[in-house]
């Protein structure tokens, strides 16, 4: 059972399989504001390819470490393979239980330090090690909202399982 004081700090969500046009893994030296031209080319295809979803509640780009590679790699969630994926490759897309928190500009070390920390004393739940830590810049608003904030937000996912009970 999570703490009263403690059910503010981080949401739980369901992220669904599915699949995922991705960038591959940029190895050179790239950071997750696409410095690389790989993660460039990368953003320009999603950007332009996003603005003809119909729905725009939320953006479906993620960004995780693959440490099995040593580099960075970039993602779109789609219902629908599209035929055009720019020449980039589809991967399926685990899904699963993740703790969520926003954090600020470059600060995904705290906020993946705080999620493992409210994760380990939740008592409910585990960290997946299978999967990897994703994270979202909110890039549909931060033009607008960054001027005014001083600010770029983010939300780091990081997996989880249910914890089994103990017998």
């Amino acid at each position: 059972m999570i703490n009263e004081k403690d059910r503010n700090t981080v949401r739980i969500i369901e992220l669904p399989a599915c699949k995922m046009i991705w960038s591959g893994v940029c190895t050179d030296g790239g950071s997750n504001d696409a410095k690389s031209a790989k993660l460039k080319r990368f953003n320009e295809w999603w950007s332009a390819h996003d603005k003809l979803r119909r729905d725009r509640f939320y953006s479906r780009d993620f960004m995780w470490y693959d440490t099995a590679a040593g580099g960075l790699a970039w993602g779109l969630a789609v219902a629908e393979v599209p035929a055009d994926t720019g020449g980039y490759e589809v991967i399926n897309f685990p899904g699963g239980l993740y703790a969520v928190a926003n954090y600020a500009d470059n600060d995904a070390e705290g906020a993946y330090t705080n999620i493992k920390k409210w994760v380990e004393e939740s008592g409910c739940f585990a960290p997946d090690d299978g999967r990897n830590h994703l994270w979202h810049g909110f890039s549909c608003c931060a033009e607008t909202v960054q001027p005014v904030m001083g600010y770029y937000q983010y939300d780091f996912y990081f997996p989880i399982q249910v914890k089994e009970a103990e017998k």
